[in-house]
């Protein structure tokens, strides 16, 4: 019985080969497009789960309420809240402090620049980083040992039997010995912290000396809680410390799981989704691109069963019951889901390492068991929703009517296919519109108004050398041909500011509790940056209480509430100085928050940042040519120059969009391929038809009219239901940020232009094929 029914089974695929062909190629495409969704969220699900204290560990981060009340998280917090922490909450196992650091190592001849951690000694007892030589303990006691990974030990020495050897740290031209204390294994690349080093947190805490002021922003703290502990309760136990330590600061803490850090972050005073967003796209999009290929077997499958019904009305008039039809019906689907289910497994490890290179995914595929169960429930989901409805069709055959030569031809059927290709069509025009509102975005921030030449601005670091040579560096920088203007400062517009609340003012009510960001800025700075002055003047060198006087921003004019506050004075950070000009339209944050209280003032001890604009020649010329000034006053720090354009945008825009514009092309694929086998089908059906409508005198022209009247329709119903579902889409999206573009209404109809005129090409060459054919050889045998 088995044996008749794969070959019945395999005997109808190879008859109608072409479709089955056709029916094949959208099932694969569309479990590769699930495997991968699949495989990727997967692969977030596992970061950080290899800690054996993963569903305990929490970073304790404060919520800080802004100058016009929304709420944002502090994640570095006061070094000295360790030890309120361990007397507020005995429901903390452990707690530890970490705070990243990159250092220059050497060793003979041989250099490295690594990213680390300050961390206290018991860091690997709340995250699980295996040693190499797991039996040891107290290895981060001593203020100069330090530990490496397995891939910076071969580095430097050649192999992981290195402990007891030393490497030398330079910094600022100073000088620091290590002793390797022990050697860790790699971080995995699903870790929320890397690292390459680890290093006793007393270091941090002697070269900070306010890291434990208790409004300071100098660490992480994590927290392991007792397996009986509550969040909520320890929370509230814990929220008011920083405030009881001191009334001034209106920070709230609160706990952070290790196990959300990776989807999510804190914005407005609530949760946002951050690698969220992603799975969110893909997994929507996966399954769309999935129930794509299985309408497609499901309209395919159902005007072929057409030329099956009286095949199955025979079986059942010689005693087989419904259920023995259906299955048998299943079954074939069940082996076509089975063949292009081998096939995308294939095609996704060939993919694989491409998409991983062009969307820095980092998915791998092996066949464990949560993937063999993974595997096995996609293909029964798509074996049920693609040949479930067609079985059912089949099974419902009335054998007297099968074998009159009575076929189901309408009505219900008819309907839900049609319904079924509009569906198709609307996923595509949705997925276009979306993409190119999120390209609009993304090419919106990229390209705002900052009030800095992006192609003509590079940005270097400066080292205590540079600082302390800060005007000779400038005045030789100047002579370089091209370059205009060089600036020192701690802010490069867009992307954040040193934020201060030791702010005062004549009349400030002792209560208020407001945040205010400080550019550090010097006389030089509007010329590399616009700042728009509304009222009063900039710096100028020329006057010398501008040494330690300030600028503030409209919106710090509005919260200290004083309408002409030029020549009125305020204290910042405990320096009392004059307010000599007042500028508006400046963003000391990113573009997705508001503009905020800003302060300008001329602080040279704080500058970690050069400026460089230019208006002549190219970048890698200007940039070598700074170089050599680099290097003539700083031999030992690497030069690192990049333009401001190229910086990494703050948008995290680019793969959204590469994600949505990439579905876009396999959902409309998939679509043109389902409504290119429907087309075949129908012309082929309607030949006789054609050839009757050409003998009385019909042109080819006004046939293919005729069979693309029906497809134009359904196209436009999709794009009737796909515009407004886009626009609500785009509406929510953009509404994540504070400044974003208007609604493109060109992405409303190039979008979907551009999909009907792909679908009307897909089924023209089909239909000109059947218009353009002899009457005489439709209707030779009639």
């Amino acid at each position: 019985m088995l044996k008749y029914f794969f070959k019945i089974a395999l005997r109808y695929l190879w008859q109608k080969r072409t479709y089955s062909l056709l029916i094949y190629l959208c099932l694969t495409f569309g479990l590769t497009c699930a495997i991968i969704t699949l495989l990727y969220i997967r692969n977030v699900y596992s970061y950080d789960r290899f800690h054996k204290n993963y569903d305990r560990i929490y970073s304790v981060e404060a919520w800080v309420t802004y100058f016009n009340g929304d709420r944002f998280p502090k994640e570095y917090l006061s070094a000295s809240l360790s030890d309120l922490l361990k007397e507020a909450a005995p429901e903390a196992q452990e707690i530890t402090r970490t705070a990243a650091q990159d250092f220059t190592f050497i060793t003979g001849d041989k250099a490295f620049t690594g990213t680390g951690l300050y961390a206290d000694s018991n860091f690997f007892s709340v995250f699980t980083f295996p040693l190499v030589s797991p039996g040891k303990t107290n290895i981060l006691t001593g203020p100069n040992s330090i530990l490496v990974s397995e891939s910076m030990a071969v580095r430097f020495f050649q192999s992981t039997d290195c402990e007891g050897k030393t490497l030398i740290v330079k910094e600022n031209g100073k000088e620091k010995s290590f002793n390797i204390a022990g050697i860790f294994k790699d971080v995995p690349r699903q870790s929320l912290l890397q690292f390459d080093f680890v290093i006793p947190f007393s270091g941090f805490l002697s070269e900070n000396t306010r890291a434990t002021d208790p409004g300071s922003t100098a660490n992480q703290t994590w927290i392991v809680l007792k397996d009986n502990a509550e969040k909520l309760y320890v929370e509230n136990k814990i929220r008011d410390l920083i405030k009881d330590e001191e009334t001034t600061l209106n920070q709230e803490l609160f706990l952070f799981p290790l196990k959300e850090k990776i989807l999510y972050s804190y914005a407005g005073g609530k949760r946002v989704w951050n690698e969220m967003q992603n799975i969110a796209i893909a997994g929507s999009i996966g399954f769309a691109i999935l129930l794509i290929a299985c309408f497609n077997y499901i309209n395919l499958s159902i005007a072929l069963n057409f030329r099956r019904y009286r095949e199955a009305g025979i079986k059942k008039a010689a005693g087989a019951g419904r259920s023995s039809v259906a299955i048998q019906y299943l079954g074939e689907t069940f082996i076509l889901t089975a063949i292009s289910l081998l096939s995308s497994l294939i095609l996704v490890m060939a993919l694989l390492p491409g998409l991983n290179a062009i969307l820095s995914f980092d998915i791998h595929f092996s066949p464990d068991p949560v993937i063999i169960g993974i595997l096995i429930a996609v293909a029964l989901f798509t074996g049920l929703v693609s040949g479930l409805l067609p079985a059912l069709y089949l099974a419902s055959s009335n054998p007297v009517d099968a074998l009159k030569g009575k076929l189901i031809t309408s009505h219900s059927y008819s309907f839900f296919r049609q319904t079924l290709i509009v569906f198709q069509f609307t996923i595509p025009v949705v997925l276009i519109i979306c993409m190119m509102i999120i390209r609009a975005q993304d090419s919106y921030m990229r390209n705002y108004d900052l009030g800095v030449d992006r192609d003509r601005t590079i940005i270097l670091n400066t080292t205590t050398n540079i600082q302390k040579h800060a005007e000779s560096v400038k005045a030789d920088l100047l002579a370089i041909p091209g370059i205009d203007a060089v600036s020192f400062t701690n802010c490069i517009p867009g992307r954040g500011a040193k934020v201060s609340g030791e702010v005062s003012w004549n009349g400030k009510d002792i209560t208020e509790q407001i945040l205010f960001w400080c550019v550090n800025s010097d006389f030089d700075y509007n010329k590399t940056v616009t700042v728009n002055i509304a009222d009063g003047r900039f710096f100028d060198p020329a006057f010398s209480t501008d040494s330690v006087s300030y600028l503030i921003n409209d919106i710090a004019a509005g919260v200290i509430k004083n309408t002409n506050p030029v020549g009125s004075t305020i204290t910042v950070e405990g320096q009392k100085g004059t307010v000599i000009g007042v500028f508006k339209d400046f963003h000391a944050i990113d573009l997705a928050g508001p503009l905020v209280p800003t302060i300008m003032r001329i602080k040279p001890d704080e500058q970690p940042t050069i400026l460089v604009k230019y208006s002549s020649g190219s970048f890698l010329t200007v940039s070598n040519k700074i170089r050599e000034v680099y290097h003539a006053y700083e031999t030992e720090e690497p030069y690192r120059a990049i333009l401001f354009r190229d910086l990494i945008s703050y948008s995290n825009l680019n793969l959204p969009s590469q994600l949505v514009g990439l579905a876009f092309i396999i959902a409309l694929i998939l679509a043109c391929m389902g409504l290119f086998g429907l087309a075949s089908f129908t012309s082929e059906n309607r030949t006789k038809e054609i050839g009757i409508r050409k003998a009385n005198g019909a042109t080819t022209l006004s046939v293919m009219r005729l069979l693309l009247t029906n497809y134009c329709k359904w196209l436009l119903i999709s794009v009737l239901m796909a515009v407004p579902l886009a626009l609500m889409i785009g509406r929510i999206f953009l509404g994540r940020f504070f400044f974003h573009t208007p609604v493109p209404v060109w992405a409303f109809v190039s979008g979907p232009l551009l999909a009907i005129l792909v679908a009307l090409l897909t089924v023209s060459s089909q239909t000109w094929n059947v218009a353009s054919r002899n009457p005489v050889r439709s209707l030779r045998y009639e």
